[in-house]
């Protein structure tokens, strides 16, 4: 009674503290289950200014929330028809926050700004034109537009820009989506004789948020049908942009952790009747893994306010440890059946347990002090996770476990079959030299192997979907592009200069086919600078007397007063263009995301581009104050230098654990019990060097696990090794759970969880089997 009074106090307080967690969880956490899908979310944000990051963050979710759409048939009419019924069924549906397919056909309210600033206004061309005094050009236009139909199909008339300044002006500002060109008030696009009209959205919400795809998803779906249904011709739709991509790979997530969790649990439990003949073991295993993986979603869910999908795949790590430890106290059992007992369990494996949960926790708390949201989550979910699995191990199983009914004969033969073979295993001349060969084999392995840091391998997208991007990119030779420039500087005119001299380069990059083309807030509202070159420009070569002005204008007929009045009118314009004038009018509406504004001390504003071609050309312009975005090759060099300061770590933490084994059992059965685990890692990366499979970050999380797993097995079979069939036996049933777990995960689609089951597949194996040699060979025995 005496000695059963710790254990049931632990008992209760224990059961205290899971109920506690249950209640949290069920009354904070279940009514608004928050699970990140977006890789990107994993990185850290490298953050130097934080108005500016800020600011190119909402900049990029916005880019990110829009979608491109083309609705083609093999007629404009039927094209028309059908997009007006996709538009309007997306617009129905309350999922997008804006859907454009028309264009806005008023264009008096569009260019009302523009009128009253006209003296200080002038497209690229005719600035160009009159800098190098070529007139003709000039001329030969205002001729054209007033003696043929061009002229009908101007925003302005004869009589109110005769020599078309103004209509080139706003033509410059309207530039086009690529190959798209106005079809009445639609857009319309032309490949291989069919057409298509150009449908532009904007989903409300984040299109990696589940809420947002279960509304935007079916909302699209319906949109096609109606569009289908709009027309008796046939009708093609293809669609450009994230949320598409984000629900698929969700979609399948969903499938395979629905599969692979199925498999996986029918793979358990029949093991582990086969091992203990009862369902009792299976019962409390699977309890205590739920309270282990219940306990971390809760921890991580408060902490960060959601939980990344590859902090639940690394939660199922929990399988491997987590069953490691309920199955080591259980399998105790087979050390004596007779006249074993869960309390006697408790001083026998509880030590053992104890240390492997001090290694694997020292790993996983450095790797919680490294600054990337990612590893962070995944490392309190596994810290958690451990924690509360172990204790339920150490506290409950006393007590809930039992001693009752007979074992099967299954766990007893395969560990006597394995001890079999390990005793007759001999250290000898011919296996040091296959171990020679086995180093240098693994040591050249490791020089081939192919680092893949590249954010694009690591998503994978459907192949229908793939075709649709390249669909929308071949006919409007653009598409939604995530590379864009950011333009900064002391005030809003900077900016706008620094944008002009952009302008310039970009121009020269679409002229040569490495740009299809770019938006700038500057081709609409050009520097105060520029404006009064313009105007200096059209006093001295346009409005002085008996200049271009004058000869135009009297050659189209018009009365002397006609002709001062308008040269009245120019005199008396002395206001540019402003910024904020333009921001609150409606010329502004199509392009006015992209001024960001004052930003703290600083302004800023946004270039997009399109239909990128030659993107290192665009990497080579070095300009004051403009700065490339590249998020891909932003993550992709944030991989990189993660990866390879884990790789740091992950060697510091192997020695680290080398010490704590060290100073427990000296360092010859530290060497033992740790030697296993750092061989197994470096076979694995040595025959993915062979085999061509790449290494990247997710491979390194994956050895992290090595780390723990593979000491874990030295520490039982060291503290086994009196009896050393139940030893075998534990950790080869830790092992096989782990396998099945992580073995499935090699199957995955997802290019980065695939790297995870693979990586573990190939390293828990050998962590198993270098842990056997290590420690259960003749030469461990007599050594």
């Amino acid at each position: 009674m005496i000695a059963g009074n710790p254990l049931r106090t632990r008992f209760i307080s224990w059961s205290v503290f899971i109920l506690a967690v249950l209640a949290i969880f069920t009354f904070r956490v279940v009514p608004d289950p928050r699970v990140e899908t977006d890789i990107l979310a994993l990185l850290p944000q490298e953050q130097t200014d934080h108005a500016l990051d800020a600011s190119l963050e909402e900049f990029s979710a916005q880019l990110a929330r829009k979608q491109i759409f083309l609705v083609g048939s093999d007629g404009v009419d039927d094209a028309r028809l059908a997009a007006a019924a996709f538009a309007k069924t997306l617009e129905s549906s309350g999922a997008f926050s804006s859907v454009q397919w028309q264009l806005d056909i008023d264009l008096s309210q569009r260019i009302a700004i523009y009128l009253p600033h006209r003296a200080f206004l002038l497209s690229p061309r005719d600035q160009r034109a009159l800098e190098d005094g070529d007139k003709n050009s000039i001329v030969n236009r205002a001729l054209r537009s007033a003696y043929t139909p061009v002229g009908f199909m101007q925003p302005l008339g004869l009589a109110d820009d005769p020599l078309g300044f103004t209509n080139d002006f706003l033509r410059s500002t309207a530039q086009l989506t690529g190959h798209t060109r106005v079809e009445g008030d639609v857009l319309v696009a032309e490949r291989n004789g069919r057409q298509f009209v150009l449908v532009i959205t904007e989903i409300d919400g984040h299109p990696f948020a589940t809420a947002t795809q279960e509304r935007v998803m079916p909302a699209i779906t319906r949109a096609r049908q109606a569009a289908k249904d709009a027309t008796t011709a046939p009708v093609e739709i293809v669609g450009s942009g994230s949320i598409q991509h984000a629900s698929a790979a969700a979609e399948r997530a969903t499938q395979e952790v629905t599969t692979f969790g199925t498999l996986e649990s029918i793979a358990v439990v029949v093991l582990l009747v086969l091992v203990f003949g009862s369902i009792r073991p299976l019962i409390l295993g699977l309890v205590t893994l739920a309270l282990a993986i219940v306990a971390a979603y809760t921890v991580v869910h408060l902490v960060f306010g959601k939980v990344h999908i590859l902090a639940l795949v690394f939660g199922s790590s929990l399988i491997g440890s987590v069953i490691d430890y309920s199955i080591h106290f259980l399998a105790d059992r087979f050390r004596d059946p007779v006249h074993w007992t869960p309390a006697a369990a408790l001083p026998n494996v509880g030590p053992a347990i104890l240390l492997g949960l001090t290694t694997t926790v020292v790993g996983y708390l450095v790797l919680a002090a490294v600054p990337f949201p990612g590893l962070e989550q995944i490392a309190v979910f596994c810290m958690t996770g451990l924690v509360v699995g172990c204790g339920s191990v150490l506290c409950l199983y006393p007590i809930l476990a039992s001693a009752r009914g007979k074992l099967p004969k299954f766990g007893p033969r395969v560990g006597n079959s394995i001890d079999g073979v390990l005793r007759r295993w001999r250290w000898s001349r011919s296996t040091s030299w296959a171990l020679a060969l086995l180093a240098v084999g693994v040591g050249s392995g490791i020089a081939r192997v192919d680092v893949q840091d590249d954010i694009k391998a690591l998503q994978q997208s459907p192949a229908h979907l793939v075709e649709e991007e390249m669909r929308v990119r071949d006919v409007l030779g653009t598409g939604i592009e995530t590379r864009f420039f950011i333009v900064s500087g002391d005030s809003a005119q900077s900016v706008l200069e620094s944008e002009e001299r952009l302008a310039r380069s970009l121009d020269g990059l679409v002229r040569d086919g490495a740009l299809g083309s770019y938006q700038a807030v500057a081709s609409s509202v050009p520097p105060i600078s520029r404006q009064r070159l313009n105007r200096e420009l059209l006093e001295k070569n346009v409005y002085a007397p008996g200049a271009l002005f004058d000869q135009v204008m009297n050659s189209f007929g018009f009365e002397p007063s006609a002709i001062e009045q308008r040269r009245d009118e120019f005199e008396a314009a002395h206001a540019p263009l402003s910024v904020d004038e333009w921001l609150n009018s409606p010329a502004s509406q199509g392009r006015r995301h992209l001024w960001l504004g004052k930003l703290e001390t600083r302004y800023a504003a946004v270039v997009t581009l399109g239909g990128i071609v030659d993107l290192a050309s665009l990497q080579r312009l070095q300009l004051p104050g403009v700065q490339l975005i590249d998020r891909v090759a932003q993550t992709t060099h944030t991989l990189s230098r993660y990866r390879y300061a884990l790789t740091l770590l992950l060697a510091a933490v192997y020695v680290v654990a080398g010490l704590i084994l060290m100073r427990r059992f000296g360092w010859r059965e530290a060497l033992r019990m740790w030697l296993p685990s750092i061989s197994a890692t470096l076979v694995t990366v040595g025959v993915f060097g062979w085999l061509g499979v790449h290494f990247n970050l997710f491979t390194l999380l994956a050895l992290w696990l090595v780390l723990g797993l593979g000491i874990d097995y030295g520490i039982f079979l060291r503290h086994g090794r009196d009896h050393r069939v139940t030893a075998i036996l534990s950790v080869t049933l830790s092992a096989c759970t782990t396998l099945i777990a992580f073995g499935l995960l090699a199957l995955s689609t997802t290019p980065f969880i695939r790297s995870i089951g693979l990586t573990l597949l190939f390293a828990i194996s050998l962590s198993w089997l270098f842990a056997l040699l290590a420690c259960m060979t003749e030469q461990e025995i007599h050594g």
